[in-house]
């Protein structure tokens, strides 16, 4: 590296001048993913001052980055040894053990932390996820009513974390903005594109995303990147993940006409690829989920840039211009709590796989431990989403179907445990909870159909879980909510032709669920036209979805080159 000719370390200069420059030029190097760089500095910086608990922790960071697992804990334990109750020490440490998925560990340090920082809120949001994660929800109560508080004073924090807490777009918005700016990498985009655009004989599209493996936004938009028109368009991929045999990354692969793997690869070098690659629109996949790289965008890769199916909600960044969404998930009345323009798709925003397939191996209720004439109900959704709220109205509906049982998703002891508990606190038996493990999707579509109704979560919907369902045959019933994330089931019922199963409060959601359950006629009709629904409706039209996708893209150019800015677009 050329940095390591220079003489970085200086005897006229104080010591803390010197590490105070070698940290933020680390720093620096880190943001724009020159990992070796940002190392160095760090480790130069550690020469000078080897008891500074901030460089470790600082290196343990880059580490993290960088994937370095083993080296990064070392570092936060290092700093932790440092100053053994200094709170971001501790957050560090949870942080860490939480992306490697020991929450137990991670609550335990988050907990720590806020004993000597109660009020971070960043730490505050991570420890409740995880408390979501496994149904832990002695203290939800009180995490709404502080989030309420800290969103008065908020610095930054994790939008993400908080979804399934609070139903309310205007407090998201302000979550994305904050977490948006917080990882800004500049303070302006370094590019800019001049109107109109040079003639070119295909629009060029590329998509970003760290999920082009076996994972639901490759099971929802892998058929759209096969069905693209190759004769307008021209599909590149940047993929920031693994590089895996997986089926769902071989797809990707396969069905672009450039793929690029850019794992670790410095911001800045996959800027200049995207710009030298002539994209005419950058669309952003993963919003503010895990291991995002959505700050890519703050530079401007194109000349269009959008936010698209992997987070539920709007991005906060500013160089984004529109997000791709549909009149019922975004109403206009809701447009104002979103940072981009919004492209309304005319039916459903979800795109979806009309050559999907269940497997062949179609277990029976026996198999998978239901009992063979119980009334089913169902819940595949990711248990964090699930609250006290839904749950106090599902244990309601089972003492009213005595002979109902519910078949519950939850891949780990811990949340099963938590499960029966919450159960038994509500007067129903522990034995009537039917739980689900993680399956394929093949194998998971074979057993949908042994449910009878599914019931949608509030604050963040099912997504792919409700189109499967619905794929399935089975009825999902939803409450429909403000934010994105809590109206995207009444948006898959709507493009099925099933507005009949979206309710607007808990009263009418119990009520609905129950005459379902009640009533075999009226299930077995409703049954009937969801299926129905999905043989003539668009929700797995993949080639109408793809058309009509490819009509918004080619609005939001023709309002570029005539000058315009980004404005709402729909197609009627």
């Amino acid at each position: 590296m050329a940095m390591r000719h220079g003489l970085l370390k200086s005897n006229d200069v104080p010591v803390r001048e010197q590490v105070v420059r070698l940290m933020k030029l680390s720093r620096r190097k880190a943001v724009e993913r020159s990992f070796k760089d940002a190392v160095y500095l760090m480790e130069q910086a550690l020469e000078l001052d080897p008891k500074n608990r901030s460089i470790h922790t600082a290196l343990g960071e880059i580490y993290e980055l960088m994937e370095k697992r083993d080296k990064a804990i070392l570092c936060h334990v290092e700093a932790l040894r440092l100053e053994p109750q200094n709170p971001e020490c501790l957050a560090y440490i949870g942080s860490y053990l939480m992306r490697i998925g020991q929450d137990e560990e991670a609550i335990n340090y988050f907990q720590d932390c806020l004993k000597f920082a109660p009020s971070n809120e960043v730490v505050f949001a991570r420890m409740m996820h995880l408390k979501r994660r496994k149904c832990d929800w002695s203290e939800f109560g009180k995490a709404r009513k502080k989030i309420k508080n800290f969103s008065k004073v908020m610095k930054a924090i994790d939008p993400f974390s908080f979804l399934s807490v609070v139903d309310d777009p205007e407090m998201q918005k302000q979550y994305s903005v904050l977490a948006a700016n917080a990882n800004k990498v500049c303070k302006e985009e370094t590019a800019s594109f001049t109107a109109p655009l040079a003639k070119k004989d295909k629009i060029r599209i590329g998509y970003f995303s760290c999920d082009f493996l076996d994972h639901a936004t490759m099971y929802l938009i892998g058929r759209m990147f096969e069905l693209h028109d190759r004769d307008r368009f021209e599909i590149y991929i940047y993929d920031y993940g693994a590089m895996t045999q997986q089926q769902g990354r071989l797809r990707a692969e396969q069905s672009a006409d450039v793929y690029r793997q850019v794992g670790g690869v410095a911001s800045e070098i996959i800027v200049e690829q995207a710009r030298a690659d002539g994209l005419d629109i950058a669309i952003d996949l993963k919003g503010h989920t895990k291991g995002n790289r959505i700050n890519l965008f703050d530079h401007r890769m194109a000349p269009v840039q959008i936010s698209y199916l992997g987070y539920p909600g709007t991005s906060g960044v500013d160089a984004i211009d529109y997000m791709i969404a549909d009149p019922v998930v975004v109403p206009p009345k809701y447009r104002k709590h979103y940072t981009e323009k919004v492209l309304y798709m005319p039916d459903c925003y979800q795109s979806n796989d009309d050559s999907r397939k269940a497997s062949e191996d179609l277990p029976t209720r026996a198999d998978v431990g239901l009992p063979e004439d119980a009334l089913v109900f169902c819940s595949f959704n990711s248990p964090y989403k699930v609250s006290p709220e839904e749950f106090d109205i599902w244990m309601k509906l089972m003492k009213l179907v005595p002979d109902s049982v519910l078949w519950f998703y939850a891949a780990h002891d811990d949340i099963r445990d938590n499960i029966r508990v919450e159960a038994k606190r509500r007067g129903v038996s522990p034995d009537r909870i039917v739980f689900a493990g993680f399956a394929q999707q093949a194998e998971h579509l074979a057993r949908l159909p042994l449910a009878d109704v599914f019931l949608d979560t509030f604050a963040v919907n099912a997504h792919t879980t409700a189109s499967d369902a619905l794929w399935a045959g089975v009825p999902v019933v939803t409450k429909v909510g403000k934010q994105f994330a809590a109206r995207v089931a009444a948006s898959l019922l709507h493009s099925v032709g099933m507005d009949e199963l979206t309710t607007t409060t808990p009263q009418q959601y119990q009520a609905l669920a129950l005459k379902l359950a009640r009533d075999k006629d009226y299930l077995a009709d409703v049954k009937a036209r969801v299926r129905q629904g999905i043989e003539t409706g668009p929700l797995y039209d993949t080639e109408k979805f793809t058309r009509n996708f490819e009509a918004l893209l080619e609005k939001t150019l023709e309002r570029f080159n005539a000058g315009l800015k980004p404005d709402h677009i729909s197609l009627s």
